[in-house]
C-alpha cells in the first residue's frame, strides 16, 4: 500500500478528524516526520530506488540506513565513482521488526575494505517494511494523529491524564506546558517504535 494519507486517518477516527481538514494533513504529516526522526529511517511504505550518499567507513563493513531490504533490493552501489559489481557483495539478511536489532550491512566478498573517504559511496535500493509487516507501527502513527488532533480541539491528550475516577468525576492532568512540543505522544508509543529503530 501507499504511504499513509489523510484518508487512512479520517478512517482511523471515524471521521472526527477529516479528511477535508488542513489541520489533519498537516498533523499527519508531523506524525510521520517525527516517528521516521526517532526511528531514523523512513520505515514505511516499501521505496523503490531510494538513494542515498553515505560516506566511506573505512572498514570492512558498510552500514545501510535501512534494517530492511527487498529481495534484490540493492539496485547499484558506487565507491568513489567505480560501479561495484553486485555480484561481488553480500549484504546482511535483516528480519522481521524487533528481531534484529542492527540495519543491514554489506561486505565485499574478497574481505576487502570500503573507502574512508567522505560522501564517496552512492547506493540505490529498494527498501522498507511492507504494510502487514509494519502494521503496529502505522497504528501508533495514526494514533499520534488522533492524540495530536485532541490536543489541537482541547488542549489535551488522553495520554496526559495521570488519574481518572469515572463516578462523582475526578480528573487529574499533567502539566499542560511539560510537553507542549509533543514529545509525550511520540514517547508513548516508543516500546512499538523501538522494533523498528536504527541504532
Amino acid at each position: 500500500m501507499p504511504e499513509l494519507d489523510v484518508s487512512d486517518v479520517d478512517q482511523f477516527t471515524n471521521g472526527r478528524l477529516s479528511e477535508g481538514d488542513d489541520n489533519v494533513a498537516r498533523l499527519l504529516a508531523a506524525a510521520l516526520q517525527a516517528a521516521r526522526r526517532h526511528c531514523g529511517w523512513s520505515v514505511n511504505p516499501v521505496v523503490t530506488d531510494f538513494a542515498v550518499t553515505l560516506d566511506g567507513p573505512g572498514s570492512r563493513i558498510l552500514t545501510l540506513p535501512t534494517r530492511k531490504l527487498a529481495d534484490d533490493g540493492l539496485t547499484s552501489l558506487t565507491e568513489d565513482g567505480t560501479v561495484i559489481d553486485l555480484s561481488t557483495v553480500r549484504w546482511s539478511a535483516g528480519g522481521p521488526p524487533g528481531i534484529m536489532e542492527r540495519p543491514i550491512s554489506v561486505r565485499k566478498k574478497s574481505n576487502g575494505w570500503w573507502l574512508p573517504h567522505y560522501q564517496c559511496i552512492d547506493v540505490v535500493m529498494t527498501h522498507g517494511y511492507t504494510d502487514e509487516e509494519a502494521a503496529d507501527w502505522r497504528y501508533a502513527v495514526l494514533s499520534m494523529v488522533d492524540q495530536m488532533g485532541q490536543m489541537l480541539t482541547t488542549g489535551r491528550s488522553e495520554l496526559d491524564i495521570l488519574s481518572k475516577k469515572v463516578d462523582d468525576v475526578t480528573y487529574r492532568w499533567a502539566d499542560p506546558y511539560a510537553n507542549a512540543n509533543g514529545e509525550g505522544i511520540l514517547y508513548g508509543f516508543d516500546s512499538i517504535f523501538c522494533n523498528y529503530k536504527l541504532p
